[in-house]
């Protein structure tokens, strides 16, 4: 992936014969904006984002490799993702997450719900992408999570992943992670879903979903606020 976006950033600067250049950052963040509204397309909708360039890379001899080691997380609730030896529960981690992004809870569900079915996840799981249809940007999550339709069981001692069994064939229909269950369990979290999750809730969810993209995308930019 980091290649393709190597190749775009060569072969447009190569072409330029003025002092604009593209930098490495602005592409992918620019990459992450196209591939949220082609996924909203895929669902019908047709949205656009706000992509404010403007980032510059760092070389390799600007880096010092052993800080970042440093500012590697813990857990990512975001893409199911969670680290060794975490003494919080995932939920928990989840929450100090959204925290340090400034999020609001509503913005946290709807983040991460969208996150889900686009399938971006930690190692490509399908740990909680409730679809059939990944990269498409629908409320299956929320529909899923707040269904009476399946019954939720942990398979680990530490109940931190769960299978999701039909009611009624007992067959297993997904696998998912304390932060997917905390969606249908939590009462606040649950009344915030549940307005993504209706029937004519799948717009809004749409809409929601890349505001607080576009939010998460411009939090280093601080001279734009």
């Amino acid at each position: 992936m980091l290649s393709a976006y190597e190749e775009i950033q060569e072969e447009f600067n190569g072409a330029r014969s003025d002092d604009i250049r593209v930098s490495l950052a602005d592409l992918i963040v620019l990459g992450g904006y196209a591939a949220v509204e082609q996924a909203a397309r895929n669902a019908g909708y047709n949205v656009e984002s706000s992509f404010e360039p403007g980032r510059t890379d760092a070389t390799q001899a600007q880096t010092d490799v052993e800080s970042f080691e440093a500012l590697k997380p813990a857990a990512d609730g975001f893409r199911n993702y969670l680290g060794p030896d975490t003494t919080l529960s995932t939920e928990e981690l989840l929450v100090d997450k959204a925290d340090l992004l400034d999020l609001t809870p509503a913005e946290m569900t709807v983040l991460l719900g969208g996150m889900r079915t686009l399938g971006a996840t930690y190692q490509d799981s399908d740990l909680g992408v409730f679809t059939d249809e990944p990269g498409t940007l629908t409320n299956d999550f929320f529909e899923t999570v707040l269904s009476m339709d399946y019954e939720w069981e942990p398979i680990s001692d530490s109940e931190d992943i769960f299978e999701l069994h039909d009611c009624e064939t007992g067959e297993l229909a997904w696998e998912a992670s304390r932060v997917d269950l905390i969606f249908g369990s939590n009462s606040r979290l649950r009344a915030i879903a549940e307005v993504y999750g209706a029937t004519d809730g799948e717009e809004q969810f749409v809409r929601d979903f890349v505001d607080a993209w576009s939010k998460v995308m411009t939090l280093d930019r601080f001279e734009l606020k």
